[in-house]
């Protein structure tokens, strides 16, 4: 009988050791933000969107290139047009009669002078290009962030059902010991009741965390596009580690790091460009051009088709638009000017989420660690009382219930192991840092 009990405490005690010095960095959490990345719409769409970005910014280029255009046209006159006779031609012969005129022509301009357009807008599609890969870095970021929480929630969820599953079976080891007693007729039946109603009570429990754990399996397959029913590699528990942070600079760090204010500032950089684009129809305009044409009446405005070509200079100054310079140019200054506030807005934004991260994680350590303390005393204390019990000085409740706090309190370090966790990635999401690659 006075092994059974001390079976009961080993069995305590080495699920206890397991899982509480389980402290390496579980490095899984790594391959699954990388899976994330590779599998998430999200990224794919911000990836399409930094690849027209990007076909933009070649259109743009291919701007200061001369361009080759085909044209041709057609027109038919009821009442035809009276060409000059030949100049040898006897007085009073009348000329060909035109009903039909057409032409095929085939021009290369080179602009020599845009008043600035193509230089603006080549490099309005730059910052385009520099915005939309801030913006493929905050998806990633966001995903990721995403992922852990995810992947934090599945191992809590599966160390919750571990301890649900270890909880019963001590409850259930000290129940086949009180029944070997009320055989013996040391103890009444009351005992085995009240040690029954526990251990059902622990067997809700197992039942209970086992539907959770499945279903944060299924929500943690669904975002890596595993099929629903697969069963991913995760660890046991989650670790424990105290994680060193430091306040230094770390404001300065995420407001260099953070994808969103990139993707923000290249929003105004690209923004103040459209400006000067705007504005460059309104400065001189010069082109070059030359082309080749076919078509009637020909160079002699002869009825017959023939050949011609040419060559082109075109001067362009505007002076007076009754102020419709100004008005689109304030016009377009206004979505530059709300795109700075935007970036104040999210500077103010970036302080906070910094700063309330960074309290939260360090709070969470505190509670981590009193909650190891905890743990410490119910460990202590469960076995004081199977000892006082062995010696008969302690009854069945104080057992059971010295079982019970130690349950809740290991609960309770679970629970702030994972906060710890969540806080951590979420500090590290706010500074801009979350990668995929582990560096130790």
């Amino acid at each position: 009988m006075k092994k059974k009990i001390i079976f009961s405490l080993i069995l305590l005690f080495a699920f206890f050791s397991q899982s509480l010095f389980s402290q390496e960095e579980d490095t899984l959490i790594y391959r699954y933000r990388r899976m994330a990345v590779e599998y998430q719409q999200q990224i794919k769409m911000a990836q399409r969107s930094l690849e027209g970005a990007e076909s933009k910014l070649k259109a743009a280029r291919s701007g200061y290139g001369p361009r080759l255009d085909f044209a041709g046209n057609y027109s038919y006159y009821g009442v035809p047009l009276q060409l000059a006779p030949p100049a040898d031609a006897p007085i009073g012969t009348p000329g060909d009669e035109l009903h039909n005129m057409y032409s095929l022509d085939l021009t290369l301009t080179q602009p020599i002078l845009t008043g600035g357009y193509l230089k603006n807008t080549k490099r309005a599609a730059e910052s385009e290009v520099e915005a939309m890969q801030s913006y493929v870095k905050l998806s990633e970021q966001q995903v990721m962030l995403n992922s852990d929480a995810t992947y934090i929630n599945t191992v809590a969820k599966k160390e919750i059902y571990n301890l649900a599953l270890a909880y019963r079976d001590i409850v259930g080891q000290f129940v086949n010991v009180i029944n070997d007693r009320v055989e013996e007729e040391v103890v009444g039946k009351n005992q085995l009741y009240q040690a029954n109603v526990r251990f059902n009570d622990a067997q809700y429990q197992v039942l209970r965390s086992s539907k959770q754990f499945e279903v944060s399996l299924m929500k943690l397959n669904k975002l890596m596009g595993f099929p629903i029913d697969s069963v991913p590699q995760i660890a046991d528990s989650l670790s424990a580690i105290k994680k060193v942070i430091s306040p230094d600079s770390m404001i300065t760090k995420a407001l260099t790091n953070r994808p969103d204010l990139a993707y923000l500032k290249g929003k105004v950089t690209a923004s103040q460009y459209r400006e000067k684009v705007t504005i460059s129809k309104y400065n001189p305009q010069m082109g070059v051009l030359a082309g080749g044409k076919w078509g009637a009446p020909s160079p002699g405005l002869n009825i017959n088709p023939d050949f011609n070509y040419y060559f082109k200079a075109n001067l362009k100054i505007p002076i007076f638009y009754w102020g419709q310079k100004r008005k689109e140019a304030f016009a377009v200054k206004q979505v530059t000017e709300i795109a700075k506030l935007q970036v104040d807005q999210t500077k103010d934004a970036v302080i906070l989420d910094v700063q309330r991260s960074y309290f939260n994680l360090k709070k969470s350590q505190e509670q981590m660690e009193f909650a190891h303390g905890s743990l410490n005393n119910a460990k202590q204390n469960v076995s004081l009382m199977l000892d006082r019990y062995n010696e008969g000085l302690s009854s069945v409740l104080e057992v059971l219930d010295a079982q019970a706090f130690w349950q809740k309190s290991y609960f309770n370090y679970i629970q702030a192991k994972y906060d710890v966790n969540l806080a951590y990635s979420e500090y590290l999401h706010a500074l801009g840092e979350l990668t995929k690659e582990y560096n130790k």
